[in-house]
């Protein structure tokens, strides 16, 4: 039969393996969540995205990107224009989840550096995250899908097949 003495040794001894093995992963987890913001700006679409300063920059590319691929679909005037209404007004809807986002960003900073760490606090931080990033998620499919409309089947297949083309490339899906 094992001691007090003994028992207390053994738990003190897992716990300084477990936060050997915490710490490390927590700090890093951190110094790659500061990059990525760094790299991404306020709300970075992916790899690379980050090199703009500013979201107007960003648009910019991406309805260049949108237009290179209507041209492969062929698509006339007024299916661009209404395509390009979607796409705008998905960026006005993306715009205000832009700002929630750095505004929980710094909120989650201050929270984890508390002493002590409210954990209510950084759990309630969390779930706001989570239906921020569902929200934008409903935004781009409402976009998708009210531009899949304006498609024929014919321009919708041709844009999948170009989308799997880039697959490699970090574009599409």
């Amino acid at each position: 039969m094992e001691t007090n003495e003994t028992t207390i040794k053994k738990r003190s001894s897992k716990r300084g393996y477990l936060l050997l093995l915490v710490v490390p992963v927590l700090l890093g987890a951190g110094f790659l969540a500061v990059r990525a913001q760094a790299a991404d700006g306020v709300f970075g679409f992916g790899p690379g995205m980050g090199r703009w300063s500013s979201p107007e920059q960003r648009q910019a590319f991406m309805l260049r990107r949108l237009d290179q691929a209507l041209d492969k679909v062929k698509a006339d005037d007024s299916q661009r224009s209404a395509i390009k209404a979607i796409a705008e007004r998905t960026f006005a809807e993306m715009s205000g989840l832009h700002g929630q986002r750095g505004r929980l960003h710094d909120q989650l900073a201050a929270a984890i550096t508390a002493n002590p760490v409210d954990r209510a606090t950084v759990e309630k931080l969390r779930a706001q995250m989570v239906t921020m990033m569902e929200q934008g998620s409903q935004a781009i499919s409402r976009g998708l899908l009210d531009a899949a409309e304006i498609l024929t089947p014919e321009q919708r297949q041709a844009l999948v097949n170009l989308m799997k083309e880039h697959r490699g490339h970090r574009h599409g899906f």
